[in-house]
């Protein structure tokens, strides 16, 4: 029994590990309640911590364990842990906000995305170093080894994507920093609270006796995240209600429309309801429309902090264009839905506003030359 118990660690370990990681990445994928992150980005975001940094980080501790050797093997534990892998990892997943940051930025919204990316890499960090740990531990039998994995997938699940999270936090506030070296500033800081509250899990972890202390240390830590996520929400809800506004009054949504996109709580009963009553067809426009909705609000958003300070930089053209494709897309949704207020307007090609057809020359919002026709 002892013999097939132990050829199906391997199997059990990267269940021990994976599973736990499910349930915390759609956790993370609740967390972002409005404008979603595409798939695409959240999957590199979730691989790099799970192979590359974790890779990575192995070969560099390694090389820097080498001088530690000729100190006692307590010391050069601890060592190790507390001083060599808090920069060294933290550094590594940072890596990726830091690609999502400079590759995507259209993407990356404020804060909670920054925390959303960094908890992504952080889970698929601590799942891959929770695989190995786990195997590596299967010779302390079956009862010593679930209490390992109780503690580590469990009691400190959170761990790494808390530390990250606080990198992602500095990438958030740094994103509508208007000052190069402030931007950096505040980067450098989200990196070095990361590396910190690392640096004290990791002390009071290898102490032993203050294994209850870095317990209370490490939730408090996700608490002070949620915290953050609560302020976040409300400050999106208000992007949201201060950008679309004027939407309304151009057209391009009514007041209906306004009310559910910038109410979770109605976007969710809405999601159903459409299901029940429309049919999946016309829920899937209609969560269109609502997702395409919040990009405006985000994007406009965007525009209104940092366009300003770059009116001549092509950066403005593209949080133009953006814009006028947004409301394009959600007038041209409201005609699929057989909306009767839009169903025979025209879409200016410039602002992307509807008009009543053939009402001009010109867009009766932006004032260019009337290039929009009707949709068919």
């Amino acid at each position: 029994m002892s013999f097939l118990v132990s050829g199906l660690f391997p199997f059990l370990s990267l269940v021990a590990a994976a599973l736990p990681t499910v349930g915390y990445v759609l956790l993370v994928w609740w967390i972002d309640r409005y404008e979603k992150e595409p798939i695409k980005l959240l999957a590199i975001t979730f691989l790099w911590g799970a192979v590359p940094a974790v890779l990575a980080s192995c070969m560099i501790e390694v090389a820097f364990d080498t001088p530690l050797v000729a100190l006692s093997g307590r010391d050069s534990q601890l060592l190790s842990a507390s001083v060599i892998a808090p920069p060294v990892e933290e550094f590594l997943k940072g890596l990726a906000l830091l690609g999502i940051y400079w590759l995507a930025r259209y993407q990356f919204d404020g804060v909670l995305d920054g925390i959303i990316y960094g908890s992504l890499v952080g889970f698929g960090f601590a799942m891959t170093e929770n695989v190995l740990y786990f195997w590596d531990n299967q010779g302390d039998g079956l009862v010593a080894w679930s209490v390992i994995v109780l503690g580590r997938a469990v009691v400190f699940g959170f761990n790494h994507a808390m530390f990250t999270s606080l990198t992602g936090v500095g990438f958030g506030l740094a994103r509508y920093t208007k000052s190069r070296p402030k931007r950096w500033g505040i980067i450098g800081f989200g990196l070095l609270a990361a590396i910190t509250t690392h640096f004290f899990h990791n002390v009071f972890v290898s102490a032993g006796n203050l294994c209850v202390v870095s317990f209370i240390f490490d939730w408090l830590g996700v608490l002070v995240v949620f915290l953050i996520v609560l302020l976040a929400w409300r400050r999106e809800r208000t992007w949201m209600e201060t950008q679309l506004a004027d939407e309304v009054a151009s057209g391009v949504l009514n007041p209906w429309h306004y009310e559910v996109v910038t109410s979770w709580r109605k976007r969710f009963q809405l999601s159903w309801q459409a299901v029940g009553v429309s049919g999946l067809r016309q829920a899937r426009l209609w969560r269109k429309l609502v997702d395409s909705a919040t990009r405006l609000a985000f994007r406009k958003h965007q525009q209104a902090v940092m366009a300003g300070a770059r009116a001549n930089d092509a950066s403005a053209n593209v949080y133009v264009r953006k814009i006028a494709e947004e409301r394009a897309s959600i007038v041209q949704i409201r005609q699929q839905l057989g909306d009767e207020a839009v169903l025979d307007a025209s879409i200016c090609a410039r602002c992307g506003r509807p008009s009543p057809a053939a009402t001009g020359t010109v867009c009766a919002h932006c004032g260019a030359p009337w290039l929009g026709k009707a949709e068919e």
